[in-house]
């Protein structure tokens, strides 16, 4: 319908029209820092039109170099002057590409700006009134992520009563309608009906994003606020993303703490006697308070921040920036050439293990194998899925159980200060809810949302638990799950979902009663069940031993930090040379060869066996999660070589390290049967008996006083007929693992090569292989002759490493043999 004669003109922001033109220019024109090469911006554009894409992404510094002045307009007054600059896009696009400026229904397409590499970034805590509309950034950790909805951008309201069309009724974040008709002959103001096939809607999502931990002050709370992103922009940030969100600040009601009423007068109830009902004075401070826009509740308002766009903490601005575009798209080609460069100087670097190793938590003394099982827990290992669709995870889980004061917790604050996806949390004040999801009620919407937990904010990172033997067990069991399958299943309040948790875990515990009982195997010294257990790839127990080298040493250290504080921990490679590096390595898919894979069936077949007829049985069983423990490690040790291929050499390191886990978790002391004493005091009492009988000739005996024989009574014996007659008493013989291996392993060695011996001929050699150790000493020679016929006796009935291939009466004489079962290879 026409528009009828009268009607105002519309008053032009000539300033404005003047940044869009300036603007436009600066798309045209940009040609780079340098002057020179191809108008930057204007092949921005043709990209995006083959990409399918309406956002036009500038870099701030660009803008700043090629015209300062619009610059300062724009940070000053972005809000105001964000139409004018898509307006401009829109203009170039028109110009240089008719055909996209439209969509296919034939309406105007409209375009969006998003600035990165903002100079200067904000703390949640610092977004002041002050900073309402200008351009700004803020940095937070998202901790919730709304579903995307659609969201009305400019509305066509069209008249009910003359059916005159308003149309672009820009929505102020609420829904608004024209507050009059635009024919000066309708007294029209509330009666209008929304053309949704004219009307501009675009994508929308809300996040809660929360200040990082490290910005907190003592005794505060963190603070959160609504980060609101539009069009290109949604799905960019997951739960437990580290971002920097470029836009501006802005003011919205605060819906969710408004009292909704009605607009009528409020009726009282009556509840009878007791004065709380009736009526009352609706003049009074229960009469409900009329907003003037007439929204129906009482009005109060909150900051929110309307973002631009989204960048990672830590890494360069991607246009693509999602979890899965990352994980399917990451190549070499968004590195640049200096980074490369380097990365091809470190990979074909000898020595780059070794110094990534070093480079891990410096101011540590010490602990290396914790620190290599670190290093590969940052690598990690290869995700696959089977044609079935079943994902095998490459994640690594570590845990490091050890006695106070052995730098456990630094471990974990290390890694959680290193890399940018971490989440840290202690086992004794996190519950199943708050380490895995929780389902709340959105304030707003009054819907059930799932509220990510620590598992899930440390997705594609790594959650570090402290006191995890602290956990309460039911909590424990919640996070089994996550752990092997890396997803975290919910079924409450109508939700059924299964939700990714792919996440690897750093833990940290005390053993129980506060330090490690070396006679206790590891179960008996942990709070944690067997099913948690088997989920840890590595192992690695740290005593507090002391040692006069060592501690002085470790003395030294911690000293010299304290002097010199940074000056003195230089670690080999920087920390933003080891992240780049591992950036750099995780693109590698590192892929088994032949020689590797038949290494890795034998080295788990050693595993097994030994688990069955050797001493292992005092740590958890080996199973075929060892096995994929055994890949994972070999892939992460060739990610950290910077190599595609996995070698014979990688995997006997990864067997390496998961064999010290294990012989660590194995470290009780043995204790013997101690059968084999009594024959050698009597063998030796044989051998010295001339000789006691030739002293006791010449030793007077003291016998005691007697009575005169009476009747029915016996004579009294002397006190050395008694001690004759009395046997000796039996002895505990307890040794150490490391000794017990020791001489196992020696015996093996003297019968590899031979069809049998008698017994008497081993324990003949190892004396006089070691007669250096006992010479002169002959207690200690006795002592440790019971001690070595007590292990053969063990190696024959326990351990089933030799066996009898003759008996006799005479034990020294029966002769042995190693087990035919036994993997001679295995020694070393």
């Amino acid at each position: 319908m026409d528009l009828p004669n009268g009607m105002p003109n519309i008053v032009r922001d000539e300033a404005a029209e003047t940044i869009r033109q300036r603007f436009e220019k600066f798309i045209l024109e940009f040609r780079g820092l340098n002057g020179e090469g191809e108008v930057f911006y204007k092949d921005e554009l043709v990209e995006s039109h083959i990409l399918d894409s309406s956002t036009l992404y500038v870099d701030w510094n660009h803008l700043v170099f090629h015209d300062i002045e619009v610059s300062v307009a724009v940070e000053l007054q972005f809000y105001r002057l964000y139409p004018y600059l898509r307006k401009a896009i829109q203009n170039v696009v028109k110009r240089l590409i008719p055909a996209y400026a439209t969509t296919e229904r034939g309406f105007d397409r409209e375009f969006w700006l998003s600035f990165y590499n903002f100079p200067t970034t904000d703390k949640v805590r610092e977004l002041k009134t002050t900073k309402i509309g200008r351009l700004c950034s803020v940095r937070g950790t998202v901790t919730r992520t709304s579903e995307v909805r659609p969201e009305l951008l400019y509305g066509n309201f069209e008249c009910l009563d003359c059916k005159i069309v308003s149309p672009s009724i820009e929505q102020q974040f609420r829904y608004t309608e024209p507050l009059r008709c635009k024919n000066p002959a309708c007294t029209n103001n509330s009666r209008w009906n929304l053309n949704l096939d004219t009307s501009t809607f675009v994508d929308w999502q809300k996040l809660k994003v929360q200040e990082n931990s490290d910005e907190i002050p003592s005794g505060s709370m963190p603070r959160t606020i609504d980060v609101i992103l539009r069009h290109e922009e949604v799905e960019k940030a997951k739960a437990g993303d580290k971002c920097v969100f470029i836009g501006t600040l802005i003011v919205v009601p605060d819906v969710s703490t408004g009292k909704f009423q009605t607009k009528g007068p409020k009726t009282q109830g009556k509840t009878g006697r007791g004065g709380k009902g009736g009526e009352r004075d609706k003049s009074g401070a229960d009469a409900p308070l009329r907003d003037v826009l007439g929204l129906g509740f009482e009005l109060t308002y909150k900051l929110c921040f309307l973002a631009c766009s989204v960048q990672p903490v830590g890494s360069k601005f991607n246009k693509t920036m999602t979890k899965e575009a990352e994980q399917e798209e990451l190549s070499f080609d968004q590195f640049s050439e200096e980074e490369k460069e380097e990365f091809e100087k470190m990979r074909n670097d000898p020595k780059i293990y070794s110094k990534l190793m070093s480079s891990i938590a410096p101011a540590v003394f010490g602990h290396r194998d914790v620190k290599r099982g670190i290093l590969l827990q940052l690598f990690g290992g290869v995700h696959k899925t089977t044609i079935e669709g079943i994902n095998l995870r490459g994640d690594i889980n570590v845990c490091i159980v050890g006695d106070p004061s052995v730098s456990k917790s630094q471990f974990l604050k290390y890694v959680v200060g290193f890399l940018p996806r971490s989440v840290y949390t202690s086992g004794k004040a996190s519950s199943a809810a708050g380490l895995t999801a929780t389902v709340v009620k959105d304030p707003d919407t009054h819907e059930f949302n799932i509220e990510a937990g620590a598992l899930m904010l440390a997705d594609n990172g790594i959650c570090c638990i402290d006191e995890f033997d602290k956990m309460d067990p039911k909590d424990q069991v919640a996070i089994h799950e996550a752990m092997e399958q890396q997803t975290i299943s919910i079924a409450k309040a109508g939700i059924h979902a299964t939700l990714n948790a792919r996440a690897s875990i750093l833990a940290a515990a005390n053993p129980i009663g506060g330090r490690y009982d070396r006679t206790r195997t590891l179960k008996a010294n942990l709070n944690i069940t067997p099913a948690i257990m088997s989920r840890f790839d590595l192992f690695f127990i740290v005593l507090d031993e002391c040692d006069e080298s060592s501690d002085a040493k470790i003395a030294k250290h911690i000293v010299k930090i304290h002097q010199l504080k940074d000056t003195f921990v230089k670690p080999e490679l920087s920390t933003i040379q080891l992240q780049t590096f591992i950036r750099f390595a995780k693109i590698l898919k590192p892929k088994m060869t032949e020689e590797a894979g038949k290494l890795l069936v034998e080295n788990y077949r050693k595993l097994r066996m030994n688990d069955v007829t050797g001493h292992g049985k005092t740590s958890y069983r080996i199973t075929v999660r060892q096995l994929e423990s055994m890949i994972r490690l070999s892939e992460a040790i060739a990610r950290a070589h910077g190599k595609e291929e996995i070698t014979r050499e990688f995997v006997e390191q990864a067997s390496d390290l998961l064999k010290k886990s294990i012989i660590h978790v194995e470290s009780g002391d043995i204790q013997l049967d101690n059968d084999d004493e009594p024959r050698v005091r009597r063998r030796k009492e044989n051998d010295n008996q001339a000789e006691d009988e030739a002293e006791s000739m010449d030793v007077d005996e003291e016998v005691e006083e007697v009575a005169p024989p009476k009747k029915g009574k016996q004579k009294k014996v002397t006190k050395k007929e008694k001690e004759k007659t009395k046997p000796p008493p039996k002895e505990n013989l307890v040794i150490t693992p490391a000794k017990y291996n020791q001489i196992t392993s020696a015996i093996l060695h003297f019968l590899k090569d031979k069809e049998s011996v008698a017994q008497m001929d081993i324990v003949r050699h190892y004396f006089e292989a070691f007669e250096d150790e006992f010479e002169d000493d002959e207690e200690r020679l006795g002592q440790e002759e019971i001690i070595l016929r007590n292990i053969i006796s063990r190696m024959i009935r326990k351990d089933r490493t030799i066996v009898v291939v003759a008996a006799k009466a005479e034990r020294d004489l029966q002769e042995l043999a190693i087990n035919p079962n036994f993997d001679v290879s295995s020694l070393s």
